[in-house]
C-alpha cells in the first residue's frame, strides 16, 4: 500500500479552475490508493443539486474544484471508473447525485465512512462530525453549511469549512478498514457501498404514486388517476429543474385522485393547492384528471392493501425482539440488519398464506445473514403456538 501520509491541514488549498488542471490532477490521483471526496451544492429553488464546489483530499494536499469554470468533466469520470483507486466518502447519497450530473457516471469502488462507522458497531448514522471527534478526537466546526456556494469569491470560513471536509477523511478510512478487514463485515459494506452507486438517479416516475400516504384507501379507478398525476409531478419536475411541490404539492395528491376536480374553481378547493400552481399547471392538471379517470379497467392499478392489522402488529414486535438478539450476535446496529420497509412484506407473507417468506427484494448479505435464520426462526414459533 502507497499512502500518502496525513499530514496538516494546509494553509492554501490548490484551486482547480480550468479543464487542463482538472485532467492534470485526476493523472496524478489515479497513481494513488485513495482519494477523499466531498461536493457543496445548493438545492432550495431545484430538482437536482446545483454544484458549488468538489472537494479532493489526497492525505497530504487539499484541492477545491471549481464547477462553475469546468465544462469537461471525462477526466474525472475515467478516475471514477478506476477500479485501482478507492473513493472515499461520508453519507454520500447527494454527493452521487452530483457526481451523476456533472460526470453520467458514480465513484467506484466506493467506501462510504458512515456505513463503515455503522458496520464497526460505532453508531448508525453517525455524522461526520461525531466520528472524527470519537477516531481522531478532532473538533469541527459545522458553521457553514447553508452557505451560499455558488458566490465567488467564496469566503475564508467557506473554504477552511470545504477543506476539513476531506482533511482527515483519509485518516477515519484507514482506521475504519483495518477494524473490519479480518471481519465478513468488509465483504458485507462493499456490498452494500456498491448498492448504494446503483441507485443513484430517483425512483421511476411509474412507481411514484406507491409513495403517496392513504393511496390504500382509493379504488383502482382513483389509483389509475394518482398514478397519472404522480407520474406528471415527477416528469415535469425533473425537466424544469425544480421542486415536485411546485408542480402539485405533495399534500394535494390524494384529494386530486378521491375527489377528481372537474374546473379550475374545484381545483381551487384542493387542500394545499396555491394559486401559483393553478395559474402554470391547473389546465394540465385537470386534462390528466379526466383522461386517466377513463383508463380501461384492465389498465388501471390494483387496489392497495389495508394497514396490517393488530395480530400482524404483535408478530412485529416479535421481528424486532429477534432482529434485536441478532443485532447483539453480530454486533451490529439494528437499523442496519433490515430496513423497515421489509418487514412489512414478511408480516403480509404470513398473513395471506400462514408463512414467513422472504421478499425479493431482501438480497445479498442481508438475505443469508439475517433474513434466511429469521424466517426459519418465525415459522419455527409460528408452529409451536399451533400446537399449544
Amino acid at each position: 500500500m502507497h499512502f500518502l501520509s496525513p499530514g496538516p491541514l494546509p494553509p492554501e488549498p490548490v484551486w482547480i479552475n480550468n479543464n487542463q488542471l482538472l485532467e492534470d490532477y485526476c493523472q496524478r490521483w489515479s497513481r494513488l490508493d485513495a482519494i477523499a471526496l466531498d461536493t457543496e451544492f445548493i438545492r432550495t429553488d431545484t430538482f437536482y443539486p446545483q454544484p458549488g464546489l468538489i472537494q479532493v483530499g489526497t492525505g497530504t494536499d487539499i484541492f477545491l474544484i471549481d464547477p462553475l469554470e469546468i465544462d469537461q468533466w471525462q477526466p474525472l469520470a475515467r478516475l471514477f471508473q478506476d477500479s485501482s483507486v478507492v473513493k472515499v466518502l461520508h453519507a454520500c447519497s447527494e454527493d452521487l447525485e452530483v457526481f451523476k450530473q456533472l460526470t453520467d457516471t458514480v465513484p467506484r469502488p466506493l467506501f462510504d465512512t458512515q456505513l463503515a462507522a455503522a458496520f464497526a458497531n460505532l453508531g448508525f448514522s453517525l455524522g461526520y462530525q461525531a466520528l472524527l471527534k470519537h477516531i481522531l478526537n478532532i473538533d469541527l466546526p459545522k458553521d457553514e453549511t447553508r452557505s451560499n456556494w455558488h458566490q465567488r469569491p467564496l469566503t475564508e470560513a467557506q473554504v477552511r469549512y470545504a477543506s476539513l471536509d476531506v482533511a482527515h477523511l483519509l485518516e477515519v478510512y484507514q482506521y475504519l478498514d483495518q477494524l473490519l478487514t479480518p471481519s465478513p463485515k468488509k465483504a458485507w459494506l462493499e456490498d452494500e457501498c456498491l448498492a448504494l452507486t446503483q441507485n443513484v438517479l430517483p425512483f421511476d416516475p411509474e412507481n411514484a404514486w406507491q409513495e403517496v400516504k392513504r393511496s390504500w384507501q382509493l379504488r383502482p379507478q382513483q389509483l389509475a388517476v394518482l398514478k397519472a398525476l404522480c407520474h406528471f409531478r415527477e416528469v415535469a419536475s425533473r425537466r424544469q429543474d425544480v421542486p415536485r411541490n411546485r408542480i402539485i404539492p405533495k399534500g394535494s395528491l390524494w384529494s386530486l385522485a378521491r375527489f377528481q376536480p372537474k374546473t379550475i374553481n374545484a381545483l381551487r378547493e384542493t387542500p394545499e393547492m396555491r394559486s401559483s400552481i393553478i395559474r402554470h399547471h391547473g389546465e394540465q392538471i385537470l386534462d390528466i384528471i379526466r383522461s386517466s379517470s377513463q383508463v380501461p379497467e384492465a389498465q388501471r392499478p390494483e387496489k392497495l392493501p389495508p394497514p396490517l392489522p393488530k395480530n400482524a402488529r404483535d408478530q412485529g414486535k416479535q421481528i424486532k425482539t429477534l432482529l434485536s438478539q441478532r443485532a447483539v450476535e453480530l454486533q451490529l446496529p439494528i437499523e442496519l440488519l433490515m430496513p423497515g420497509k421489509l418487514t412489512t412484506p414478511l408480516l403480509r407473507s404470513w398473513l395471506d398464506n400462514g408463512q414467513f417468506i422472504l421478499p425479493d427484494t431482501l438480497t445479498g448479505w442481508r438475505r443469508d445473514i439475517i433474513g434466511t435464520p429469521l424466517t426459519q426462526q418465525l415459522n419455527q414459533l409460528h408452529q409451536q403456538e399451533k400446537g399449544h
